[in-house]
Formats: structure tokens, sequence, C-alpha cells
């Protein structure tokens, strides 16, 4: 990987000052290998992609921005509402899980514990009733466990509201830990007479509990200010594959940013990864591996399996909290560059910087990223 010296990708080598060219209005703000940077034109240009595709508006967000709020109050259905509406957004693809021997009869008593643990009643007809009068989203499989574990957890009580807003990061991370963890730790509680060789359950489900915990964050902070919103919170990072796969580049960009070279991100590296450098290859490399190791589901004998997905949520929050610190000092000192930056450059957080690079990057330009990261 070239020096951030050589590449200086924070420069911006193509801009379009709106005003002058309206008909290139909707073009980005590039760095040197035609990637995006974190510029205010950019931002809002992202804003208005996604507020006007359908993958997002297909359920309006008030009602959405409901769920969530009821949820972290501690109303049952509206946490069953808010995992699937998690799932479906996002695409994060809840597995059930599978056993060994008389499927069938052991799959039918845990699905029915997990329905009365969702206090989801059985219909006259001997439907599930998952899908009732007032549109309740379908639960089955690896959303009817998690949506099961968390209506254990917080149902009745304002729990989740808490851990949420909570500043602590051990906290946070036990939370995204603890929902990650909940196909398999669900599926051990209610079949505990089987032999844990026979239960294919073990998961980690990171991503979609970091969506979780991002949306329902930003929501339960969401406030209305002059008809539009404000998220007094954004306490967790997302983690999937598009940005997983691109915050190594943003990191060797933006991390020490004004100070020596790559000094704390080989650090970190060295911290959560005991495969040096020279492994690799090259530093995109090896922070790409160090992730990997972060977010890796904990092989099935593990202890503390909970405990080691905590700890790796931690190692990526420390990760992305510093590139976003990076990108924030980098638009304080960039302010100056003609419809790119306003004059204040008010701070980002983690929001911004998952819209900008899931969405440039989603599909056939992270085939093309990847290329130029090599």
């Amino acid at each position: 990987m070239a020096t951030r010296k050589d590449r200086n990708v924070r420069r911006i080598v193509s801009s379009i000052e709106a005003s002058l060219h309206p008909d290139k209005y909707y073009e980005f703000d590039l760095d040197q290998n035609d990637f995006p940077v974190f510029s205010d034109k950019n931002i809002a240009f992202v804003n208005g992609l996604v507020n006007n595709d359908s993958n997002y508006t297909w359920i309006d967000q008030d009602t959405i921005h409901d769920k969530y709020v009821d949820a972290s109050n501690g109303d049952a259905c509206a946490i069953r509402e808010a995992v699937y509406f998690t799932n479906k957004m996002n695409s994060t693809h809840l597995a059930a899980v599978t056993v060994k021997g008389d499927q069938d009869e052991l799959m039918g008593k845990m699905n029915a514990e997990l329905k009365r643990l969702c206090e989801i009643k059985e219909d006259s007809q001997g439907g599930s009733g998952e899908k009732g009068d007032e549109g309740e989203a379908e639960l089955t499989g690896g959303t009817l466990i998690t949506a099961a574990y968390l209506v254990s957890q917080y149902a009745n009580n304002n729990e989740l509201g808490s851990s949420l807003l909570e500043k602590d990061l051990e906290s946070r991370a036990n939370l995204v830990a603890s929902i990650a963890r909940a196909t398999t730790n669900m599926t051990y509680k209610l079949l505990p007479e089987e032999d844990p060789s026979d239960l294919k359950c073990n998961r980690s489900n990171f991503s979609f509990a970091t969506k979780f915990c991002h949306h329902g964050c930003r929501n339960l902070s969401r406030r209305e200010v002059n008809d539009s919103y404000i998220y007094d919170a954004d306490n967790f990072c997302i983690y999937d594959t598009v940005v997983g796969t691109m915050l190594p580049y943003y990191a060797d960009a933006y991390i020490d940013y004004g100070s020596n070279e790559g000094e704390w991100l080989n650090e970190w590296c060295k911290k959560y990864n005991d495969t040096p450098l020279s492994r690799y290859g090259n530093r995109y490399a090896w922070i790409r591996g160090t992730i990997n190791k972060l977010v890796a589901t904990p092989d099935e004998d593990v202890e503390n399996a909970d405990a080691q997905v905590a700890w790796g949520y931690l190692g990526y929050l420390d990760l992305y909290s510093h590139i976003v610190d990076g990108i924030n000092e980098w638009r304080k000192q960039e302010n100056q560059t003609v419809g790119s930056n306003n004059g204040s450059a008010p701070d980002i957080g983690f929001h911004e910087v998952d819209l900008m690079i899931w969405y440039f990057f989603k599909g056939s330009r992270l085939d093309k990223a990847k290329e130029t990261m090599k």
C-alpha cells in the first residue's frame, strides 16, 4: 500500500460547484482513487439518494421510529416488529437453527416455546398467529429466536432503552454481543437435554446486532426541530461486508491525521491480531484481516463466547471511532474547499460515514475498489 504522503487521498481532486454547474450537481467529490470524501455536498447527496430509494422507503420511517421507541419501552409486540424490520431493511438473513435426530419433534417443541415467549397466540384455525389483523410481521426461524430472546429480556421494562443510550463502551459491546449470540443461547436454553454437538446453532449474528442497536439508538434519541429531525445519540457503529471491506482504506487515510503516520493504527492491529504485517503483505490486508478476526463467530467449544464477541465489537468500535475523529479533523481543515464543505464543518458520526461507504461501494464498485487497494 502506498504511503499516505504519496497518496494524499484526503485531498479532493474532483469536485463540482453545484451553483455553477447545476447539471452536474449529482456528482461526488472524489479523491485521486475516485473514492468519495466526506464533504458536505457528498453527505447531502447520499442522504437524498437514500431518502428516495425504495429499499429504504418501502415502509414509513415514522412507523419504524415508533416501533423502536415502543420496543425500548418494553412493548413485546414492538420488540418483535423491530427485529423483523431490522432484518428486512438490512438483509441480515437471521438464520434458523437445525438439529440432528427427530428434527420435526425437537423443532416443533422449540418453536412452540418461542411463540409463547414472544407472546404469539395460536389462532382458532390452527395457524401460528404471527401475522395478525393489525399487520404484525411474520416471525420465523432465526428472526423468531432473536425476537424471543429480546422479549424475554426486555418486555415490560425500559432496560433496552437504557442500554441503547448507555455511554459506557463495555456496556454497549455487551448489548451487541448478547443480541448477536441470541440464536445460540436461546437454543441451548430451550433444548437443555440435547447434546450440543447435535445442535447446529453456533452463530454470531454480528451484523444484525450492530444494526439493531444503531437504528434503535438513533430512533430513540430522535427529536423534531423546525420540521426536521435531530438525532442526539449515535452510539453504535454498523458492521457489514461492504463497510468492513472499505474501512481499512479510510482508516489508513484518516487515522493519525497530523501526527506520526500509522502509529496508532499499527498498535491497534498488533493489539487485536497476533498475525504480523509481514504475513499479510500490505497494511490494507493487515487491517482487513484484523477486522475479520474481530467479527468472526467464536468456535463452538470456546468458553465465554459472548465475552469474545463483546471484545470483538470493542475493537471494531475503537477503530471506527478513530476513523470518524480523523474525518472530522479533516473536515475542519478542508472547509475552504469551494462547493465541498461549509465554513463551520459540523462534525459527523457513525451514521454518515456508514451511509457514504455503503451506498457508494455497494455492488460492482466494491470489486473495483478491492483491486485499487491491493
